[in-house]
């Protein structure tokens, strides 16, 4: 029987870059987190609990991605997605691990091959799901403003969306409605704040219309 493991793409959204989460390990290896599943419980919940054992992270939604295999096809790791706002979850080193971190995806410490492998694939399912199911406000604070909204659309995209059309077709769909309070930033003005309807971004019917114009002008050539 294949030896089975779990790891973890972990990503987060800020200053309009997206961002993986990392663990150095004694002898100043880089990797995801991760480790063997045990024969004793779930995929899925190996996988949730290597997260908090190494991170501190807990209580969060993961997807299941792929099945990669290792060591020449005699081991196999089930690559698991997540998605968290960066702020609302402090790190925690766990045993075996010194350090956990956030890497832009453009600026990774050296990872395996292996690895790598794991987060394209992750970044790619993360570009797909903005076709039909709005994932923003799970990288973001319960209160943001359209630019912090728009900055994780570009980031995850990896273009530069229209500012006035990107609003407009956001604050139509009714997918957000204003909080009644306003950050100040600098000396400009502030800028308003909104929450998620209802708190959260069900998949409906207007905000797949929504993200699906966003991923068409995103992929349109000019």
């Amino acid at each position: 029987m294949k030896e089975v493991s779990v790891e973890l793409a972990v990503m987060t959204a800020r200053q309009r870059s997206l961002e993986v989460l990392v663990v150095r390990r004694p002898g100043n290896t880089w990797s995801l987190p991760g480790a063997p599943a045990g024969d004793t419980r779930g995929v899925l919940d190996a996988a949730l609990q290597t997260l908090t054992d190494q991170t501190g992270i807990r209580e969060i939604w993961l997807e299941q991605l792929f099945s990669f295999d290792r060591d020449g096809g005699r081991a196999v790791a089930i690559g698991h997605l997540a998605l968290i706002a960066a702020d609302r979850h402090p790190l925690t080193p766990g045993r075996d691990v010194v350090e956990v971190r956030w890497f832009a995806l453009g600026d990774l410490p050296q990872l395996s091959p292996d690895h790598c492998d794991v987060i394209e694939y992750a970044h790619q399912r993360l570009r797909a799901k903005t076709a039909y199911a709005p994932i923003a406000v799970q990288l973001l604070p319960e209160l943001f403003t359209l630019s912090d909204l728009q900055g994780v659309y570009e980031a995850v995209l990896g273009t530069t969306l229209d500012t006035r059309n990107f609003r407009r077709d956001l604050l139509s769909a009714g997918v957000v409605a204003p909080a009644g309070q306003l950050r100040a930033r600098g000396p400009g003005r502030p800028a308003q704040l909104y929450r998620s309807v209802d708190g959260s971004f069900a998949v409906d019917a207007r905000e797949r219309r929504i993200i699906g114009r966003l991923a068409n002008r995103a992929t349109s050539p000019e």
